[in-house]
């Protein structure tokens, strides 16, 4: 792009954001510019991204041509990723200090546009940094790389989605209406209130003291050997802090009814995988029904050591059930109208479960994982 028409597209972004905010900068270059959707806690919403060579802006529409600013994420520090299900093959993870969260593109093509764009982005802002300031050492940039597996607490984590799991991270228990999920601000995980009953100061909230899950806050008073009482506050007798003080009427009701948490005994096997794990031969989310006339039911699988692990979410730490597959055979639903999603499994060529993929690659994909786990 020519630099008149980089500074006039430049005037067009600040013109378009609500509020007073210089967009126009020295040397700042406008990269690309789009509609991805975020995920939320509970819902995707559209946010409208602008890349730059030195910051990734991102703003929600809130007219036509007009946006409210979020945020300005500089890309120093910055880190953009794939996720490592393919089930969510259209989404892309961006971690930056202040702020760390999912995003979704229409399609996978989209998706790796947007992370190839980001992902040079900050490359040649990193290398511009050295190059354009002669005291930077490779020393420097050294620590810089070191600061990207940076300490705890040190940056924004990204926060699982609700829907993501069905159970507390640490010790299980079911969320329901009176036991909730929680996120651990340093980590992002999903947590229950009694696994996450203390608060700490976190380096990227300027050490506000914030929700911590109890793995977390062992691992951040290692590293603080002092511990003042503004950084580190378990709170009384162990229980929950709340972050809001609940004033509608709901909430008064809610939190007087009994704790109601539901800590199932899970069995050792089921724990030993859990649905996030990276070294699968496959996972998923498929639609499964115990017969022909069975509801179908949509859960997520893995496939690992030829044994069928079965959850609830993509993010819950213990399986609902285990089935080793040496013994079984599968085989594939015939449509003469269409190329079939649906196959079954057998074992000694009776029904066991019928399964449903989402579009005929993933189906193909998980036939052959499939076979793979029945033979030794």
């Amino acid at each position: 792009m020519k630099q008149g028409d980089n500074f006039q597209k430049l005037m067009q972004i600040q013109y378009s954001l609500n509020g007073h905010h210089e967009i126009v900068q020295p040397g700042r270059i406008f990269l690309k510019e789009g509609i991805l959707m975020k995920l939320s806690r509970k819902i995707m919403q559209p946010r409208m991204f602008f890349l730059f060579n030195d910051a990734l802006l991102y703003t929600t529409p809130v007219q036509s041509g007009m946006y409210k600013l979020n945020n300005m994420l500089s890309l120093a520090g910055m880190k953009v990723r794939k996720p490592t299900h393919e089930a969510y093959q259209n989404e892309l993870n961006i971690e930056s200090v202040q702020r760390s969260f999912i995003l979704s593109a229409s399609s996978a093509t989209e998706r790796d546009e947007w992370l190839e764009a980001i992902s040079r982005s900050i490359e040649e802002y990193t290398k511009k940094r050295i190059t354009f300031n002669p005291s930077r050492s490779l020393e420097e940039a050294d620590s810089e790389k070191e600061k990207e597996d940076s300490p705890l607490g040190s940056k924004a984590p990204i926060w699982i989605p609700d829907t993501r799991a069905t159970m507390c991270m640490i010790c299980t228990s079911e969320f329901t209406l009176t036991w909730r999920r929680h996120h651990c601000r340093a980590c992002g995980k999903i947590i229950c209130q009694a696994c996450s009953s203390n608060k700490h100061g976190l380096d990227y909230m300027k050490n506000q003291p914030a929700r911590v899950c109890d793995l977390c806050f062992k691992e951040l008073q290692k590293h603080s050997k002092l511990c003042p009482d503004e950084l580190c506050s378990p709170s009384k007798n162990g229980s929950p802090v709340n972050h809001k003080s609940p004033s509608n009427a709901l909430s008064t009701v809610l939190h007087s009814i009994p704790s109601g948490r539901k800590q199932k005994k899970i069995p050792a096997a089921l724990k030993e995988v859990s649905a996030n794990t990276e070294d699968s031969s496959m996972s998923g989310y498929l639609y499964r029904s115990k017969g022909n006339k069975k509801p179908w039911k949509h859960l997520w699988f893995v496939i690992k050591n030829k044994v069928l692990y079965t959850y609830a979410a993509s993010e819950d730490v213990a399986a609902l059930e285990s089935q080793p597959l040496l013994g079984f055979t599968v085989a594939k639903v015939r449509d003469e109208n269409a190329e079939s999603r649906v196959f079954h499994l057998l074992h000694k060529n009776t029904l066991f479960y019928i399964f449903k993929a989402d579009d005929i690659h993933s189906t193909e994909k998980w036939i052959e994982a499939f076979q793979e786990a029945t033979i030794l």
